[in-house]
């Protein structure tokens, strides 16, 4: 099972002008991104899309983020200071785009085509000339996950084919695979869901990497943490989140036994890591998000996103995220806003309210006091 698997080596913007508004995030975060003050964060900048944005991604500098948008098959780079899009979109023509993921090179990124595309490859383009640099082929189906290591050219996938890779933008071929096996463990007694996928993301150190896997008959889920130096060890962390835990989290936050056990069951979408490490985020189908423990992986909090309307549960899986303060989480809602939780006690903060549809993609600037949020448009939020 996953503790005993191992990576075995083998068109047309609105632009406003924001520069004066983008103010540094302070050492000690104080006050840069507060949801409990009136008026703000208000919308700076706002970038036309023409179909529902897939992805977004900002660079480690904090001035570009890269927007993507499966259903045209674009892709956009916006200036978060000038809060504009200047050169035309990206056009793909042939296998379209799904993911994008900055790397540490401001005109670079990682992308992958769009879903039921014959080639699963992750692409490595460069935006100055619009050139691809690199293809990085191995993936039997379609890849779900891109992570960049935060400090060395390496990056990891996750696909529909239930291997996990290992990369390094300088070469083409896989460093290291794990496989997602289907029999029992060694000890008879607890399976992997044989249908189930993995998910993958490095800390902010780039030290650590998490997998998840999800466990069969709706058991729950694996989290395994990786010494991103010595992987091959195997995993020097194993957690396990029982669906009966998350059940018993969502009913202590006043939701109903039977909503709580079908959201419990939710499928998880994405993991990631705050800044201190100290906490995760999953992110689910239905609108769940999960703030989990990083040392032992109990439930810390749940988040629950809106539904259309008032009367309609969420259907679709949320995009959340911690600020870079770690004292809120973002989540995209389907009736246009965004929820501000205060991440410790989970008490709604405020809604962020300005798109035209569902809120698909929610990213925190990691340099500046801004956020950016994607329906089919990408708004730019500024202190």
């Amino acid at each position: 099972i996953l503790y005993n698997c191992m990576l075995v080596n083998n068109d047309s913007d609105i632009p406003t002008n924001i520069t004066h508004h983008l103010s540094p995030i302070t050492t000690t975060m104080s006050q840069s991104m507060d949801f409990t003050r009136t008026g703000i964060p208000k919308i700076g900048a706002v970038v036309r899309g023409k179909s529902p944005v897939t992805c977004i991604s900002y660079h480690s500098d904090g001035v570009h983020l890269y927007v993507t948008s499966e259903g045209d098959g674009r892709m956009r780079l916006v200036d978060c200071k000038r809060g504009v899009s200047d050169a035309p979109a990206l056009k793909f023509e042939t296998e379209g785009v799904k993911l994008v993921e900055s790397t540490h090179h401001n005109q670079c990124v990682l992308y992958t085509g769009r879903g039921g595309s014959t080639s699963h490859s992750v692409n490595y383009l460069s935006l100055y000339d619009n050139k691809i640099l690199r293809h990085f082929k191995g993936h039997m189906a379609e890849v779900t996950d891109v992570s960049m290591n935060p400090v060395d050219d390496c990056f990891l996938t996750a696909s529909e084919d239930r291997t996990v890779r290992l990369w390094n933008v300088q070469q083409s071929g896989a460093l290291a695979t794990m496989n997602l096996p289907k029999s029992t463990s060694a000890t008879g007694n607890m399976t992997l869901d044989p249908f189930g996928l993995p998910h993958v993301t490095y800390d902010t150190t780039g030290l650590v990497f998490g997998v998840t896997a999800p466990m069969a008959n709706s058991g729950g889920h694996l989290i395994h943490l990786y010494d991103a130096r010595k992987y091959d060890g195997g995993a020097f962390a194993e957690l396990k989140l029982e669906t009966s835990a998350i059940q018993k989290a969502l009913e202590v936050k006043g939701i109903s036994p039977n909503i709580a056990n079908v959201l419990s069951k939710a499928g998880w979408k994405s993991i990631q890591f705050n800044a201190s490490g100290k906490n995760l985020l999953i992110t689910a189908e239905k609108g769940l998000a999960l703030m989990l423990d990083g040392f032992d992986g109990s439930v810390s909090n749940v988040f629950v996103a809106e539904g259309p309307n008032a009367n309609t549960s969420p259907t679709l899986a949320i995009s959340a995220c911690f600020t870079p303060d770690e004292r809120a989480v973002l989540g995209g809602n389907e009736d246009g806003t965004i929820s501000c939780w205060d991440a410790k006690t989970g008490v709604l903060l405020r809604k962020l309210d300005g798109h035209v549809g569902p809120v698909g993609c929610v990213a925190a600037n990691p340099k500046f006091a801004q956020i950016a949020s994607s329906c089919t448009n990408t708004a730019l939020w500024l202190w």
